[in-house]
């Protein structure tokens, strides 16, 4: 708490596995399946979690959000590192909405 209160500041970047050890996002077996009714799944369950801790302590909130080993549209290769707002150059989405939101 000491360091808290003394004024630290926790930087968090987001990195999300799409390869296909998580099977198919459209397959109820795999952990990007995203159920109908709640709109949740292992993922978006974990990033609650964590970012929802996390981000009071991030002045700006903006958290640089990454996937990885997933096939992106409009290159059909798998890619090992792309923005998940789409701008690499720009990867920040904007608290943990911003970054459910990406990923969703």
């Amino acid at each position: 708490m000491d360091y808290i209160f003394g004024g630290c500041e926790i930087n968090v970047q987001v990195a999300i596995d799409f390869t296909l050890s998580n099977g198919e996002c459209h397959e109820k077996s795999s952990l990007h399946y995203l159920d109908p009714y709640t709109l949740t799944n292992s993922y978006t369950e974990a990033i609650v979690a964590c970012l929802g801790i996390l981000e009071n302590y991030s002045s700006d909130k903006m958290f640089p959000t990454y996937g990885f080993g997933g096939i992106l549209p409009d290159t059909n290769q798998v890619s090992h590192c792309f923005a998940l707002n789409g701008n690499i150059y720009a990867p920040h989405c904007n608290g943990l909405n911003g970054v459910l939101h990406s990923y969703t």
